[in-house]
Parts: C-alpha cells; sequence; structure tokens
C-alpha cells in the first residue's frame, strides 16, 4: 500500500512544489490509511453483502467505529490481521445479535460496567498512534458519552419499540475488551 500512496502522492504533485518533505510524507501515511480503510470496508461489506448481513454489517462497523475512534483501543500492526480480526467481530457480533435474549435490566448493567472500565482505563493509544495528554481527557467524555447514547438508544427502543438494539450493545462490549490488551501492555511501561 505504500507504494500505491506514494504513487498517488507524486501523481498530485508531479513537480514537488506543492507540499515540503514533511507535508509529502504526511500525505504519504494519510493515503495509506485512506487506502487501507477504503480496501478493509470494502471487502467487509462486500462479504457481508454475500452473506446476508449487509445492513448490520453496516450498523454494527458504524457503532464500533466511531466508538473506537474516541476510545482507542487494540490495533494490528498488519492490514491483513486488521482485516481478518474486524471481519471476525462483524460475523461473529452479528451472529450472535441475532441469537441473544437478555432483559433489558442485564443490559442496563453490562452498559453500566462498560461505563466504569472505560471511565477508569480508557482511552487507550498504541504504540503508533499514542494520545496526547491534552486529548486523553476529551476523548475520554467523548466515549462515555458516545455509550451512553447507546444506552439511552437501548432502552428507548425497548420500552417504546419492543426492540433491543443488540448491535449498539455488542459493539460497546467488544470495544471495551479491545481496551484490555493495549491497557495491560501500557500499564507494564
Amino acid at each position: 500500500m505504500e507504494m500505491i500512496a506514494t504513487k498517488l502522492v507524486s501523481y498530485l504533485d508531479t513537480d514537488k512544489t506543492m507540499w515540503n518533505d514533511i507535508e509529502r510524507l504526511q500525505m504519504i501515511l494519510g493515503m495509506q490509511v485512506l487506502l487501507h480503510n477504503i480496501i478493509m470496508m470494502g471487502t467487509l461489506l462486500i462479504i457481508a453483502r454475500l452473506t446476508g448481513m449487509f445492513q448490520e454489517a453496516v450498523i454494527l462497523l458504524a457503532a464500533y467505529g466511531v466508538l473506537k475512534i474516541a476510545a482507542g483501543g487494540i490495533h494490528f500492526k498488519r492490514s491483513f490481521a486488521c482485516l481478518l480480526a474486524t471481519e471476525t467481530f462483524v460475523t461473529s457480533g452479528i451472529l450472535i445479535s441475532r441469537h441473544l435474549h437478555m432483559r433489558l435490566a442485564h443490559i442496563i448493567l453490562i452498559y453500566i460496567v462498560c461505563l466504569a472500565i472505560l471511565a477508569v482505563i480508557g482511552p487507550q493509544g498504541t504504540e503508533n498512534n499514542p494520545i496526547s495528554e491534552e486529548n486523553f481527557g476529551k476523548l475520554k467524555r467523548m466515549a462515555i458519552w458516545i455509550i451512553s447514547v447507546y444506552l439511552i438508544l437501548t432502552i428507548v427502543m425497548a420500552i417504546y419499540m419492543k426492540h433491543i438494539p443488540y448491535l449498539l450493545f455488542i459493539a460497546v462490549v467488544f470495544e471495551t475488551l479491545s481496551l484490555l490488551p493495549s491497557y495491560l501492555k501500557n500499564r507494564r511501561h
């Protein structure tokens, strides 16, 4: 992907006057991230479409992605490992949501436990994407707010629509679990 990103950036600035060397490297990195996300999301959604899980995959990926931006957590160094782990998460999350039948009180309790865990150990940066001191508090508040919104949506939908949005619940539980490896690794250092 690095080679494709480098070629795209070179194509955008053929005479090398648009960016200095540092800006060019930032553009290449940004292009790599963009390409990775397009390829990964495209692959995940094609697989979801082929397996009859498209709508659920979109909801789960969106709910999880929004929370992951704020809370951080585990990241893989290789694109293929990331793709495989995310596909496993999406597929298993959807299958679990289709067969999950829990009382609303238990779901609320688990949401509260996840909020407490996040309040204590979140957010978690990684080696390649550390969280700065000035962003830490903001990201923590944002993650707590997102989980609270998911909890309120779950309660409202359960009471008024007689439907529990298990995909939101699964996104919160999986994201909370994804914080633990980073927390343990960061704690040792």
